[in-house]
């Protein structure tokens, strides 16, 4: 994932990289050689911090990212720290991926920015060079659209909106989640848990 401090990697009309995305729901049927079939919805706040959920296994998992920059995690839904790695090697080096790509087939099929989206579906085909791609979306606000990516070996949709989230409450309860060395948070808040990553 690319550190907020490198330059940037993608840029749409109207937005550069992670900035491009508030939140994201992306149903994921295939992705080329990556076993990364279901959905998920990420989270971008405006303070930095990342919300990852996986939605689609018996139990849901999330992952929350409390700064790009300086990466540290909580997880919920896993048990003990080797499922905890895998969920993060999954967000970080898998899934994540799909979203870029989808940021990447919208800046090259939709180059005016996601404001000049039409308000019905519209498709184009956009050549990666190892794959041509059926991108589709439809405005459904002024900074939110719908999205579909089609290819012989991909096929991802959703609902995107860039408009960055505010952020979760210091007061909210961080029990039950767990660290990344695998132990389960006691009976902490998020604020708390803040001071701890600013020390």
């Amino acid at each position: 994932m690319p550190a907020a401090a490198q330059p940037p990697q993608i840029a749409w009309k109207g937005c550069t990289d992670w900035g491009c995305i508030g939140q994201v729901k992306m149903n994921v049927t295939k992705a080329g050689g990556y076993d990364i079939a279901g959905t998920y919805n990420f989270s971008f706040f405006s303070n930095d911090e990342v919300s990852f959920e996986e939605l689609s296994g018996l139990r849901p998992r999330k992952l929350l990212l409390l700064s790009l920059r300086e990466p540290r995690y909580l997880f919920f839904g896993v048990y003990g720290a080797e499922e905890a790695e895998a969920l993060r090697a999954r967000y970080q080096t898998q899934v994540s991926g799909a979203l870029v790509l989808v940021l990447v087939l919208m800046a090259k099929g939709f180059p005016e920015g996601a404001s000049a989206l039409p308000v019905s579906w519209d498709t184009r085909q956009v050549d990666m060079g190892w794959a041509r791609f059926n991108v589709s979306a439809k405005r459904t606000a002024r900074d939110a659209f719908e999205f579909r990516a089609e290819a012989p070996d991909h096929r991802i949709d959703g609902e995107w909106s860039m408009t960055k989230l505010p952020p979760w409450p210091d007061s909210q309860s961080m029990a039950g989640w767990t660290a990344a060395n695998g132990a389960t948070l006691p009976s902490i808040t998020l604020g708390e848990v803040r001071q701890f990553r600013r020390r």
